[in-house]
């Protein structure tokens, strides 16, 4: 097997696995495998020297494409997740003003009122 068609295998691998659809449920688990998987590759793609030979080139050229839609996913995920954590932080908020509904309010009354501050 020569140097970038295990490259390309493992692109590939991780391509199927961005391309299947990731919910709430199985996100930790798309998650931990595309950080091995992202490791394996750049440890392949330091591994790459030229020169190539006509196949390598080829099998290159089509690992173009396939970085490209591997790059759209998974900023597709850390987009998702982005909204997910916003949304937990929103709800944690929530919570705590429903708690201590006049927290954030503030009273002078009784108090010595300075019109400076």
């Amino acid at each position: 097997m020569n140097r970038v068609q295990a490259l390309y295998d493992t692109t590939a691998q991780l391509d199927s696995l961005v391309s299947q659809p990731v919910t709430s449920e199985n996100r930790e688990e798309v998650v931990n495998s595309l950080t091995a998987l992202l490791e394996v590759r750049s440890g392949q793609m330091e591994e790459l020297k030229p020169p190539f030979t006509t196949e390598e080139n080829l099998l290159g050229k089509e690992l173009l494409p396939m970085n490209d839609r591997i790059s759209k996913h998974v900023q597709g995920i850390f987009d998702q997740l982005k909204i997910d954590i916003r949304t937990i932080k929103k709800q944690k908020q929530s919570g705590k003003k429903y708690i201590n509904p006049y927290a954030s309010m503030q009273t002078l009354d009784g108090r010595f009122l300075d019109k400076r501050k």
